[in-house]
């Protein structure tokens, strides 16, 4: 006879950690609430904005709760007079649904509420997104969570200008680098199918991610970790093909929205426009072009040479590849720098481990207070000026370079215990 025996060794250490996990999911609950409490009391119930997030919002409701295409002009006409109180001007920004059809899936929990409470829901998750993004990227880099480290990590992450500004334009882009960063906390625990899923949600916002994605799952592949690979694009291939079930035109629809979007909205990207303001137009064009080859070259040979190294040491590479995409795929706007985070967190761990604490105080410096300071000196009208976006990915590829100088003293931790 089978014995009915328990070994009761195992229950306590699995008992601590389901009720560590409800814990700490009830403390997350509960600054979620309060969070979006205080910002519906103050903010949104008196004055809505969060622009970004209420083109998805509106596009969502028609899509899922009249079965229309947000894609569509009626759409565009019922977002824009909410948005401005009338059409827009051709020489406006159209304020469209310019995202893949599956972003509206990010959005639809928040379309039963009225936009008032729903743009305050959102931008709770915003915080609680960026704020968890930033803590998983200290774990990854090994930085130990002392009360100075932790209080000064989470008053970087408020007073950061890319975070600040995209949770007040309720911006996809600190959602997108949200699912990264937990993404690269799973990898380095090894819970490799849910780093998979995080990476193709992060897709919902395609510019941000469309360099790291393929760069992590190329590690990954490297590396043996291809369940990661397969776990993505199956969550991918789900979101494609369940948002051709909803709406069957949906990609040419999208793609249309982005070749309309390139006209009214003619800023490039910040690599071009640091070259614009330096230069004539013929060889600002020429110097992006020579410069955007020498970076994606550079990215390149850069993944390739450390295509096997762990995760942990990986780190700094993939803070290249988040520079390269700062500074030259598409549009990128100031909230979509918040990516910058994976570089200087990189650095920020080897700085904090070689005990070089005058580097740090003075990059902290900088990415904190020159951002503000130049937007606030040539702030025009309520329009950030363009030389904004140039700032931090043009201080940030400075810093690469001198910082490559001085690889010599580039120094990793004992690698053993992490997984790869």
């Amino acid at each position: 006879m089978k014995s009915n025996n328990v070994n009761v060794s195992n229950v306590k250490p699995q008992t601590g950690s389901v009720h560590r996990a409800l814990f700490v999911v009830g403390v997350v609950g509960l600054i979620y609430s309060l969070l979006a409490f205080g910002i519906y009391t103050g903010l949104t119930r008196n004055a809505p904005g969060a622009n970004d997030f209420y083109s998805r919002w509106v596009g969502a409701r028609a899509l899922f709760w009249r079965g229309e295409n947000p894609y569509a002009e009626k759409v565009t006409r019922e977002i824009q007079l909410g948005m401005y109180g009338r059409l827009a001007r051709p020489d406006e920004d159209q304020v469209a649904f310019a995202y893949p059809l599956y972003a509206a899936y990010l959005a639809a929990p928040f379309t039963a509420f009225p936009y008032a409470l729903a743009q305050a829901l959102w931008m709770a998750l915003l915080v609680v997104g960026v704020v968890a993004g930033a803590l998983a990227l200290a774990v990854v880099n090994r930085i130990t969570w002392s009360p100075l480290v932790l209080a000064s990590i989470l008053l970087g992450v408020f007073l950061f200008y890319p975070s600040v500004r995209g949770i007040f334009l309720g911006q996809y882009a600190l959602l997108a680098f949200a699912f990264v960063a937990w993404a690269a906390l799973a990898l380095a625990r090894g819970n490799d199918t849910t780093a998979g899923i995080l990476l193709a949600l992060a897709s919902a916002k395609p510019q941000p991610v469309i360099l790291l994605l393929p760069v992590i799952l190329f590690w990954c592949w490297m590396n043996g970790r291809r369940r990661v690979v397969w776990s993505a694009l199956s969550t991918l291939m789900l979101l494609i093909v369940s948002s051709f079930l909803l709406v069957p035109t949906w990609l040419t629809d999208f793609l249309n929205g982005l070749r309309n979007y390139a006209q009214y909205a003619p800023v490039g990207p910040p690599l071009e426009t640091f070259f614009k303001l330096l230069l004539p137009p013929l060889p600002a064009a020429l110097a992006f072009y020579f410069a955007s080859a020498a970076l994606v070259s550079g990215m390149i040979g850069l993944v390739w040479k450390n295509r096997s190294r762990t995760w942990y040491a990986f780190q700094p590479t993939l803070g290249f590849v988040a520079l390269v995409t700062t500074l030259m795929a598409g549009r990128i706007g100031t909230p979509d720098q918040v990516l910058l985070f994976i570089f200087w967190f990189a650095w920020f761990g080897k700085w904090l481990v070689q005990k070089r604490r005058a580097i740090l105080f003075l990059s902290v410096c900088f990415l904190l207070l020159v951002p503000w300071i130049v937007f606030l000196n040539f702030l025009q009208g309520n329009q950030e000026a363009v030389v904004v976006t140039t700032i931090l990915p043009m201080f940030t590829l400075f810093a690469f370079f001198a910082l490559t100088l001085d690889v010599s003293r580039f120094t990793h931790q004992p690698l053993s215990d992490q997984v790869t």
